[in-house]
């Protein structure tokens, strides 16, 4: 029987499983119901409708490589570079429909597939696993959260070495059906109302802490899972919140309390030299997803800061000309960036793996760039990006027509359109919404240092020596 994709009333329906989420100080046992979490379950069911729209589909969908049924686009590894460009664009171009995470988390599983020969090595109970839970994923049409980032304690000391031994997830029993897990993993993008949670260890562990080298699935419904979820304290309309009206945030601590995962679940069990291939493979996917993600940011910031020049009639000033070349060239070198990065992949184990480099290059770049950017926006606009009146006052019959003479840009621009801009503004660069971003992409698949290491690794240093040496002609 040909296979059918889940509709958004599916969605809900599927992650009314009973989990734990604890949110704003209530503990809450339905996430579609309650009315803090509603929101985010709506948003991520609304994701669900581009398996349903003809357009969409053909952006979102492929063909499954063992059944030849329509498949989400993203649970299908990628065979070449064009394949990779795929995914690249509807990346980008679900961020312009207002899509959030769920696309570019299925890297997740696509990592474990990556490092299957690995996995295979080590114990060929692990490939069987993934194969199977890749398989379930495709015909369930599920989404999942990376359980990456522990809470690590004090830094300077690995985890073996901590006071409280729970501050890395650890196994803390085995038994005949499976392993006991204990410990809390932080800060994991949309954990409430996901599918499944990839737990995954924060970094190769030395070989005495073999406890704490564990990869598997749970799901959050599970007993003993318990998720703290901190959501957005945002108040106000969408003319005042353009980008975050809706967005109820979603990030996680993921308390796994003794919680049992069955072997058919377990993808890693102490083998500490995986954890390593694991992780690097997990982050290279992940940097390749955010690339595609921020050059729609850095279009965005471009299109933003073209505008309010235009709108204040600076557009021509040198120092504004200046901002706007910087601008242009961040989404253009991000755009190329992702290109390349896409037709100079590999091939490992049937599947193009982005370039390295050339992926944490581009990260890196976009988040070295983002508070520069930041600046030009607020320059560019002035102090009224968060000055400006509020709806309310704005709409008040006493005010209006008062705030629609003054605030006008004259023949450049409607009152009304230049508060939506500055509003839009403020929502990206001077707001909640605003510095969650800045931190959240700073950190998000890596922190800058994690970019500048994964550089210096796969850099050909000897090949560029090797030039120099024979234009300076040394001989050694």
């Amino acid at each position: 029987m040909a296979k059918t994709f889940k509709t958004p009333q599916d969605y809900l329906e599927s992650i009314q499983d009973g989990r734990i989420v604890y949110a704003d100080g209530e503990k809450i046992t339905n996430v579609v119901e309650h009315p803090i979490t509603r929101k985010g379950a709506l948003a991520f069911a609304r994701e669900y409708e581009r398996f349903h729209d003809p357009e969409l589909k053909k952006i979102f969908t492929t063909t499954d490589p063992e059944t030849g049924d329509p498949v989400d686009l993203f649970l299908v590894p990628p065979r070449n570079a064009d394949d990779l460009l795929r995914r690249a664009r509807a990346l980008e171009y679900g961020r312009d429909i207002g899509y959030g995470s769920s696309l570019a988390l299925s890297d997740a599983i696509l990592s474990l597939y990556m490092v299957s020969s690995e996995l295979a090595e080590a114990n060929p109970m692990y490939k069987e696993n993934v194969d199977a839970m890749y398989k379930r994923f495709r015909q369930e049409d599920l989404i999942m959260a990376i359980a990456m980032s522990d809470t690590k304690g004090d830094r300077s000391l690995h985890p073996g070495q901590q006071k409280d031994p729970d501050m890395y997830v650890r196994k803390v029993a085995e038994r005949d059906d499976g392993i006991v897990l204990r410990g809390m993993k932080a800060h994991i993008t949309g954990a409430a109302f996901m599918h499944e949670l990839v737990v995954m260890p924060t970094k190769r562990m030395k070989p005495d802490e073999s406890d704490y080298s564990v990869t598997c699935l749970i799901s959050p419904g599970t007993p003993g899972v318990k998720l703290i979820m901190r959501p957005r304290r945002m108040t106000g309309s969408q003319f005042e919140y353009p980008i975050s009206y809706g967005d109820v945030g979603g990030e996680c601590f993921v308390w796994l309390d003794d919680v049992f995962v069955p072997w058919e679940r377990v993808i890693q069990n102490g083998e500490d030299w995986l954890s390593q291939p694991i992780a690097r493979g997990l982050g290279l996917l992940l940097r390749f997803s955010a690339l595609c993600t921020q050059k729609h940011y850095a279009e965005v910031m471009a299109g933003a800061g073209y505008l309010l020049a235009k709108y204040n009639g600076v557009d021509k000033a040198p120092h504004v000309q200046s901002y706007l070349f910087e601008m242009a060239m961040l989404a253009s070198t991000l755009d190329a960036f992702v290109t390349s990065a896409a037709l100079s992949s590999e091939i490992k184990d049937n599947m193009a793996i982005p370039n390295g480099v050339i992926t944490n290059v581009g990260k890196y770049m976009f988040t070295d760039k983002l508070n520069q950017m930041y600046k030009y926006l607020i320059d560019i606009g002035g102090a009224i990006i968060t000055t400006q009146p509020w709806e309310t006052d704005y709409n008040n019959p006493e005010l209006h027509d008062t705030f629609t003479k003054y605030l006008s840009g004259g023949d450049r621009a409607t009152a009304e359109q230049r508060l939506r801009l500055y509003n839009f503004v403020r929502d990206l660069t001077a707001d909640e919404y605003g510095g969650h971003f800045m931190v959240t992409e700073l950190h998000g698949a890596g922190s800058p240092q994690a970019q500048k290491m994964m550089t210096l690794h796969g850099y050909d240093f000897e090949k560029a020596a090797e030039k120099v040496r024979r234009l300076a002609k040394i001989e050694e």
